[in-house]
């Protein structure tokens, strides 16, 4: 009778564990950086739309403001510990690049 060949979990489990939770911290990163996206473009939509007077948007405005900034620094923190892809640095880029066009940082 042949004996099977041992399977070795504990290196199994140790190769998925080292490979799973980058995919996760990835997509993680990607829907912060795809809020921050949206909060920032809604956030200067509704400010632009509070200067012609709308009440609503006036409203608005500064709870999308506040939770895009609230992203912009967890993204700094990302950033700075290095978990950020190039890919993902670049996507936060062009947002903050649309900040500063904005006329709202222009005032």
């Amino acid at each position: 009778m042949e004996k099977s060949p041992k399977i070795n979990l504990d290196e199994q489990k140790k190769a998925v564990q080292t490979n799973c939770p980058k995919k996760i911290s990835t997509k993680k990163w990607d829907k912060r950086l795809a809020d921050f996206k949206n909060y920032t473009k809604e956030y200067l939509k509704q400010y632009k739309k509070s200067l012609k007077g709308n009440f609503i948007s006036f409203c608005k405005y500064p709870y999308l403001k506040a939770k895009s900034e609230a992203l912009y620094e967890e993204l700094n923190e990302a950033q700075s510990q290095g978990i950020l892809t190039e890919k993902q640095l670049i996507q936060k880029s062009k947002t903050e690049i649309k900040i500063g066009s904005s006329p709202s940082t222009q005032v």
